[in-house]
């Protein structure tokens, strides 16, 4: 048996793995309501990701940075988890979030897509702190 020939199986694992983890996400990711609109679509940048297909949860660690357009909203995190089911952002680790020229900084900050509502939390010793810009 060639040394081809005995790596092949494990080429084929790999590869069946690939489509399969991009079959998840497209599950995850692909909603027919939403495609015709890509105003609705979030982007999630870090410098580790992953997804799973059966619970519906993208965390991602590292770098991470979060713009949603629609809602006119930019993050940045430690650590942040998407439950697209509930439709719902967990941010974890220095989360920063900026909101038309306004701004919040926490710890800890769980965002309600639907509701447009935001919960942060901080440790004891560093309290939530946010800017509003005032308009006159």
């Amino acid at each position: 048996m060639s040394d081809f020939e005995m790596r092949a199986p494990i080429f084929r694992l790999r590869v069946n793995l690939v489509c399969i983890t991009l079959l998840g996400l497209g599950a995850i990711f692909f909603n027919p309501s939403q495609a015709q609109d890509q105003r609705q679509s979030l982007t999630l940048r870090a410098d580790i990701q992953t997804a799973n297909a059966k619970t519906g949860i993208i965390t991602a660690a590292g770098n991470v940075q979060i713009v949603y357009p629609e809602h006119q909203l930019k993050a940045t995190a430690t650590k942040a988890q998407y439950f697209s089911r509930e439709r719902r952002i967990l941010m974890e680790g220095d989360v920063l979030i900026e909101h038309e020229g306004n701004n919040i900084q926490a710890d800890k900050i769980t965002y309600l897509i639907d509701e447009g509502q935001l919960k942060a939390e901080s440790e004891a010793v560093k309290a939530v702190e946010t800017n509003v810009r005032i308009s006159e």
